[in-house]
């Protein structure tokens, strides 16, 4: 049997970082349209909540003994608060604008997780990764910009989801870097367990609110809601969290931005929406932009 040696473990490692990356992304393709569709039968105070919840208490059975609700990390704390402000964040945003638009804007993430990652982890950005970047950001604009236009990122008081929507992405990058600095002495599950109770404890007050429990229900947004919870959580969260702990996460973020190309493809497999010759070019150069990323040599970053 032929022994791999560290270098070609840390390749290894990072070419299988890169494929859980992209399942992430695919699984988060979904959450647009179907948030769009559970809030048509569901409150997004409800919705945020459940979702933690559940997460949290599957994620517990999968720790085993050595899981725990809580501890006293203060970066379990921060991540869980990060998170917990993303879902209530993003569940308003998206109530309030087009899905559509909700895609575009919610790239202010890659930026602020960049940002956050050099500050706070002392990662460093490669020439590859920032190429790659580039490349990647350009596509992305290409496939949410085709169909969308300029009025409507304040159409119909949209301009106040959007903002939500950033914020959104702003609070899930404090989320991810916190998750990254949080200890890690036992398993995956022991370490997402604490951060998905704090976050389910920062979005029950949302709770108190007398609509928040306005529930019309209905066959479609339960079905939604369900893929919401287990795929668009529990699933694509650790699949997530497994890849922070093969790459780094400005990496990560940039790999991410794959995810408005999986969201079209889900929109004309399930709802038969066009692919148009622009969706197509831009999901092409965002497929280059990854290329370049996962060609970067180990050694190649600089400050």
């Amino acid at each position: 049997m032929k022994t791999l040696t560290p270098l070609s473990q840390q390749i290894a490692g990072k070419r299988k970082g890169i494929l859980l990356a992209l399942m992430a992304a695919a699984l988060w393709g979904l959450t647009p349209v179907a948030t769009k569709m559970a809030l048509e039968g569901f409150t997004p105070e409800f919705i945020g909540f459940v979702r933690l919840a559940v997460a949290a208490a599957l994620f517990r059975a999968a720790a085993g003994r050595g899981g725990q609700w809580f501890n006293g990390d203060p970066w379990i704390w921060l991540a869980g608060a990060g998170l917990g402000a993303d879902f209530l964040l993003y569940n308003y945003g998206v109530q309030k604008t087009a899905a559509n638009v909700a895609g575009l804007v919610i790239n202010i993430e890659l930026i602020s997780t960049i940002v956050l990652a050099m500050y706070i982890l002392g990662e460093r950005l490669s020439r590859h990764r920032l190429l790659g970047g580039g490349i990647t950001i350009i596509g992305v604009l290409i496939v949410t910009l085709d169909g969308l236009k300029l009025s409507d990122l304040a159409e119909g008081g949209r301009t106040l989801g959007n903002i939500l929507v950033m914020l959104a992405g702003v609070a899930w990058s404090v989320f991810a870097v916190a998750q990254r600095r949080a200890k890690s002495n036992g398993n995956l599950f022991q370490r997402l367990t604490p951060i998905f109770s704090v976050a389910a404890v920062i979005s029950a007050p949302a709770l108190l609110r007398r609509e928040a429990w306005a529930i019309g229900g209905g066959v479609q947004p339960a079905v939604m809601f369900v893929i919401l919870t287990v795929f668009g959580t529990n699933v694509v969260y650790w699949i997530y969290a497994r890849a922070q702990e093969l790459i780094e996460v400005s990496a990560l973020s940039i790999l991410l931005c794959t995810i408005p190309v999986f969201a079209v493809l889900f929109a004309y497999i399930l709802l038969r929406e066009p692919l148009t010759p622009q969706l197509l070019i831009g999901g092409a150069v965002i497929v280059a932009g990854i290329a370049v990323i996962a060609t970067e040599q180990q050694k190649s970053l600089i400050p």
